[in-house]
């Protein structure tokens, strides 16, 4: 039924070209007809033409189609004629085959202009380039941060500035650094990170730039005036009763009119407030020439000496260091290695350090408890080595929360107050950070990723 009329038509032209063939064989015959024998003759080329041309023409239209998808070209359209309703209903299929195709290319598009609006509306520079360093993507960010209208390839970065082309080249995915760089004397701190993914089998690196002096700068003061409001705290705590006390023995070792008195005249009850005046100033002299020695150890830590580390092995020289004094507490300390051949690049000396003064801290915590107990250990977790120590003590007040890493400050009578600090300045010199989350059920945890 389908292809009825299609063999319809084919039969007809078969057959006038048989009874066009069959006519020319009779006039082939007569000598006197020329011109008949050539109408016929062309008669037949034309049927034979025609006949080839109807049957080809869904193989063109076929053929025409598959075209313009290769090509991408969906701009023709494939109109109805009178040849029967399968290759009307061909047709149809081919222009919603084609309609298909628009619709998805427009949609492509408006997906594209969305994409492009957003990524020139963020502030956040960005820069895609692929391995042969051509730049694909450069949002206006980044147009305004390297004073560049336009960059073809990441090589040209070399002009504007070199460290920042540098930190580009050797940045891996999914790393963060910061580089410091004048560009255009315009001093910038400019945090990078980076992104690589392949896309139709070509690879890209997505870099991101942000410059983040206008933070650093209001956190550098936020800083200093925390630590300037420890520093007159610690000072004023030992000044004040010195000056006080300064006061009250030149009080009595001087008359109503102001002349100095002989120590033979001098009482022995003043004599001995005098003496213990002397011993509180010598006390508070002491305290804050201790203060400041903790201030300069603070400022003064040791270069790192990287070497490959056994976590098990630094963690029992920890527990052994400390041993004694967690036996005398009656505080028991668990190791929880998940993997005891793990190892990290360090200067064992340095995380030790920091390990002694996190597990101190956990012993102060829990004292007091009615089952005392420490973790210290190590794991794998999204792609970081961790070491942690835990604890089960009452957690760290609200109020501390972010202070505890602050210089000089401390809730602990004997404290210094330069511990955690000491602790988080090795970790960055170590290229790591130290976190911690604390709760009053569960506890307090620091944690050291690397």
């Amino acid at each position: 039924m389908i292809f009825r009329r299609f063999r319809i038509n084919v039969v007809i032209r078969v057959i006038l070209l048989a009874a066009a063939l069959f006519v020319f064989e009779f006039v082939w015959e007569q000598e006197n007809w020329p011109m008949t024998k050539i109408f016929f003759g062309l008669a037949i080329l034309g049927l034979v033409l025609e006949l080839i041309r109807y049957v080809e023409k869904t193989n063109r239209d076929l053929q025409s189609f598959l075209l313009a998808i290769k090509h991408k070209d969906f701009t023709q359209s494939f109109t109805a004629e009178k040849r029967g309703k399968s290759f009307n209903d061909l047709k149809d299929a081919f222009n919603q085959i084609i309609k298909g195709y628009q619709d998805l290319r427009a949609e492509k598009e408006s997906h594209y202009q969305y994409l492009q609006n957003v990524i020139e509306h963020v502030s956040v520079a960005l820069i895609c380039y692929g391995k042969d360093g051509q730049i694909m993507l450069m949002n206006q960010a980044a147009k305004d941060m390297l004073d560049r209208p336009y960059m073809s390839n990441v090589q040209i970065m070399e002009r504007v500035s070199q460290p920042l082309l540098d930190a580009v080249e050797k940045i891996q995915s999914g790393e963060r650094t910061l580089v410091k760089t004048v560009i255009n004397d315009n001093l910038k701190h400019l945090s990078l990170q980076a992104t690589e993914f392949k896309l139709q089998h070509n690879e890209y690196k997505l870099v991101s730039f942000q410059d983040i002096r206008n933070e650093l700068d209001a956190n550098e003061v936020e800083t200093w005036q925390k630590l300037i409001r420890v520093l007159t705290h610690e000072i004023m705590n030992s000044v004040t009763p010195i000056i006080s006390l300064t006061k009250v023995i030149s009080m009595l070792m001087t008359n109503e009119k102001g002349n100095r008195v002989d120590l033979c005249e001098i009482d022995t009850e003043d004599a001995d407030d005098m003496l213990d005046s002397i011993k509180t100033i010598e006390s508070r002299s002491k305290g804050l020439l201790h203060f400041v020695h903790a201030y300069r150890s603070l400022t003064k830590i040791q270069k790192p000496n990287f070497r490959e580390v056994r976590i098990t092995e630094m963690l029992k020289r920890v527990q052994t260091l400390l041993k004694p004094e967690l036996k005398k507490r009656n505080i028991e300390i668990i190791e929880l290695i998940s993997d005891p051949n793990l190892s990290i690049q360090a200067d064992p000396e340095l995380i030790e350090q920091v390990l002694i003064n996190l597990v101190k801290n956990a012993m102060e915590a829990v004292t007091g408890q009615s089952n005392p107990r420490i973790e210290i250990g190590s794991e794998i977790t999204h792609d970081h080595i961790q070491i942690f120590v835990r604890d089960n003590g009452p957690g760290i007040n609200e109020e501390y929360l972010d202070k505890i890493f602050i210089p000089f400050f401390t809730t602990k009578k004997s404290g210094s107050g330069i511990g955690l600090s000491l602790s988080r300045q090795i970790m960055r010199m170590h290229r790591g950070r130290i976190n911690f989350h604390t709760s009053a059920e569960d506890g307090t945890t620091f944690i050291l990723a690397f």
